[in-house]
């Protein structure tokens, strides 16, 4: 039997209680509360059998809730959380979070920070280095002009395995790649460095199609082969360009044909893999 499918990539919110640091006032479809009751007939419809966690709050009554979502829905299999890496404390922090057994890890929010330069911190790859010390997981929220600070930490911390969440977020409606191209390309020799195939309709602009995406998608999938790449729906962000099946419908189509081991990697193997689901 087939292990099932893995969506790597979901968040869950509480409009009235969630710390939704990053919501715009245009974002409208996503001003409600989302919880897995709302997702697991969208997973069922593609046949996806289980759920990450990722943050999408920095609040720690978010962090409490993840928790007792991941208690109460069996199929919500992991946690990542988030944590202020600058923190000199930040080790207790991770102390107290992986008390709970779903948690596997946090997410950098690079994103978000006005210095672009932020990964390359001291402080910021102090608290990088704890997270590995831990055997946790390290989620990169990046964009194209971060990536070159990458290379820096996998070398740093040649345990810790991370991944770049939405391939870094192409350009894709703006086509101009090039400087991704040769960001993603600089992290083809570091092995802990993964990348998660999620995020990329909301990144190719009006009328996303397979055809916008399918050169970045190709690109990873030659350079990095499916061993190293993981599915996410990125769901409820996706519906500001299409639902959750579109979003299946449309990365599967630019993925191409895969053999059926390739396509059990990237669709749940490596996701399983890389967050210990098993």
């Amino acid at each position: 039997m087939a292990a099932p499918m893995v969506d790597t990539h979901n968040h869950f919110w509480d409009i009235e209680n969630s710390d939704l640091y990053w919501m715009l006032p245009g974002f409208r479809v996503l001003q409600r509360t989302y919880t897995p009751d709302d997702l697991r007939p969208h997973m069922e419809a593609v046949g996806v059998g289980r759920s990450v966690i990722v943050q999408a709050s920095k609040s720690q009554w978010d962090h409490m809730w993840y928790f007792k979502l991941a208690d109460d829905y069996g199929f919500v299999a992991a946690v990542v959380g988030w944590a202020d890496l600058e923190n000199p404390h930040v080790g207790s922090v991770l102390d107290g979070l992986r008390q709970h057994p779903a948690f596997r890890g946090v997410r950098a929010t690079a994103e978000n920070e006005p210095d672009v330069d932020w990964l390359a911190r001291p402080e910021v790859r102090r608290g990088i280095a704890e997270v590995s010390a831990r055997g946790l997981t390290l989620d990169l929220l990046v964009n194209t002009p971060h990536l070159r600070h990458v290379p820096r930490l996998a070398e740093e911390n040649p345990d810790l395995q991370m991944v770049v969440d939405h391939l870094a977020k192409p350009p894709i409606a703006q086509g101009e790649l090039d400087e991704w191209y040769r960001g993603v390309e600089a992290l083809v020799p570091y092995t802990n460095v993964w990348l998660k195939v999620s995020g990329l309709l909301t990144e190719a602009g009006a009328e996303p199609t397979a055809e916008k995406i399918r050169p970045v998608v190709r690109f990873v999938l030659e350079r990095f082969g499916p061993d190293r790449l993981m599915w996410g729906s990125d769901w409820p962000v996706c519906l500001l360009a299409a639902d959750y099946e579109a979003t299946f419908r449309t990365v599967s189509d630019a993925l191409g044909e895969l053999s059926d081991e390739d396509r059990a990697a990237l669709y749940g193997g490596n996701g399983a893999r890389f967050y210990r689901l098993d």
